[in-house]
């Protein structure tokens, strides 16, 4: 089990105890089934997207996402119509995606959960890192700020 980044457990503060616990449990086994990768933590107004890919295209590449709710936290599939479900895990009705809801940290540990992980690890077309990874490489993507506002009068000098 890998120590959880602080690009990871900043953003989880403005969350409730036990939500930032099943998050946290989530990334564990991600992270346990994957191995080395690219995990990328987007701050979206109410909630936190995780990203984990193959190689630095985050979107094209992606295995699966950890989404952080109020109350709850997701294990989403981008391609999960194509994982085979024989516990009847995956939710959704998506033409693509589908995901895995978890409230506690003990649904991390359901039967299936890492099997759904590993088939989504070996999906045709994934692409791979030219140089093999030896960690897992974290990212925060920084909110954008605003710029400053231009006057409404021309600038002279």
């Amino acid at each position: 089990m890998s120590r959880t980044p602080s690009e990871l457990t900043h953003p989880l503060r403005r969350f409730e105890p036990g939500v930032q616990a099943t998050a946290v449990a989530m990334r564990s086994v991600v992270v346990d089934e994957i191995g080395p990768c690219y995990e990328c933590v987007f701050e979206i107004k109410k909630w936190i997207s995780v990203l984990y890919s193959t190689t630095e295209k985050r979107m094209k590449d992606n295995i699966c996402l950890v989404v952080v709710y109020k109350d709850h936290v997701n294990l989403m599939f981008p391609r999960g119509v194509d994982l085979k479900d024989p516990r009847g895990l995956l939710e959704g009705t998506g033409k693509a995606m589908r995901h895995v809801k978890m409230l506690t940290p003990e649904d991390t540990g359901r039967p299936g959960v890492r099997q759904l992980i590993a088939q989504a690890k070996k999906r045709q077309g994934l692409a791979y890192p030219v140089k093999p990874l030896k960690a897992v490489v974290t990212t925060l993507k920084a909110k954008k700020t605003a710029a400053a506002p231009k006057p409404a009068w021309p600038q002279l000098f």
